[in-house]
């Protein structure tokens, strides 16, 4: 009985392995091919994002950046500006007489 298992489990063993091992280099070779071409387009890709952004550093100019001008309002009798936190703002009186 032991050898008719043994027997029945080799005729089984042996075919599963040969198609086993002739499956994994058939794999092996396109999972391979997949690598090399995903690792090209990385490649590609990577010197696409270099060129964009030497573009895009090339299109800086001083006209993307607002100047900010200092303006010179003139600030009405008897306001009196503070700042707060670095924000100025104004102390504005009820009366036009400061004097009160």
């Amino acid at each position: 009985m032991r050898r008719f298992l043994l027997l029945i489990g080799l005729t089984i063993f042996i075919p599963l392995t040969v198609l086993a091992l002739g499956a994994k280099t058939d794999s092996n070779k396109s999972i391979e091919a997949e690598l090399k071409s995903l690792k090209s387009q990385v490649a590609s890709l990577e010197k696409r994002v270099k060129t964009l952004e030497t573009q895009l550093l090339a299109r800086r100019t001083l006209k993307d950046f607002p100047l900010i001008m200092p303006q010179t309002h003139h600030v009405p009798k008897g306001w009196r500006k503070r700042q707060f936190n670095g924000i100025p703002y104004y102390v504005i009186p009820l009366q036009q007489n400061s004097n009160k």
